[in-house]
């Protein structure tokens, strides 16, 4: 292990306690104004690896995050249980082919001005997929250049045109692109299912914060074996049915209007 490596786990374990705190006093909060509800797996699923290409698996590139020895092995996890059932498996890059930053057409966006996205070129080896997770043959890999998967790229179409209603989201990293993938998909529809040890980022505190936080607000956190036996459990893809109704949740009642209160 290297020493940035043995740092950043040891400041991790230190956060751990501080984290739980503020996670069991937030849970309470969160439970009595009616959030953390479940969203539950759907009957027709397909898996979403986001941006775990070289660049973010591998060291030696400004994206490059820790925990790779846990996020890969729990990956292959999931496309092994997915493609037994012929559950679709798609993959994100994000890759940029113009980057000159003073052109008219650089596809970067602003984006350059907080990130160093002029380190992600297409059709370059830290745009791959890595090796140990590489997409089987018919796997899409989506090319993007924004934090969510869904604007400017054809993964809602390929959703819709399966009719998923499920959608498992692995990758990098938290607290963007996977975040914004989430708040997307459940936006348009999809049940987000997050399995938690898949999850990267680069800085300690980060992948634990976020999840919480998509938890109460925006998908459901399922442990890897949680998401296989899900998968191991399916008939296969072609013979699933898109779950169309939200199971039933707790209502909350609406507090009154506080200034229409003091008219009365």
């Amino acid at each position: 292990m290297t020493e940035s490596a043995e740092k950043f786990n040891d400041i991790e374990a230190r956060l751990a306690a501080v984290l739980e705190e503020a996670f069991e006093a937030g849970t309470s909060i969160y439970n009595e104004r009616g959030f953390k509800r479940r969203i539950g797996y759907g009957n027709r699923p397909a898996v979403i690896h986001i941006d775990l290409a070289n660049a973010w698996t591998r060291p030696g590139h400004p994206f490059s995050c820790p925990g790779m020895e846990t996020i890969i092995p729990n990956v292959q996890r999931i496309n092994e249980a997915a493609r037994a059932k012929g559950v679709p498996v798609f993959y994100t890059t994000n890759v940029y082919r113009n980057r000159d930053a003073s052109s008219g057409t650089n596809d970067m966006g602003l984006w350059y001005s907080k990130i160093p996205v002029e380190t992600l070129p297409a059709d370059s080896y830290w745009a791959e997929i890595d090796e140990r997770i590489a997409p089987a043959e018919g796997e899409v890999v989506i090319e993007k250049n924004r934090a969510s998967a869904f604007p400017g790229t054809n993964l809602e179409l390929f959703l819709t045109s399966n009719r998923i209603d499920t959608l498992i989201v692995t990758g990098a990293t938290a607290a963007g692109c996977v975040r914004h993938t989430v708040e997307d998909a459940i936006a348009k529809g999809f049940r987000p299912i997050i399995p938690r040890e898949t999850i990267g980022d680069r800085v300690p505190g980060v992948v634990q914060w976020n999840l919480y936080d998509i938890d109460n607000k925006f998908g459901d956190v399922e442990s890897t074996d949680s998401v296989v036996e899900y998968l191991n459990a399916l008939p296969m893809f072609e013979d699933t049915v898109p779950k169309t109704l939200s199971d039933p949740q707790p209502e909350v009642e609406a507090p009154a209007d506080p200034v229409f209160a003091e008219q009365l």
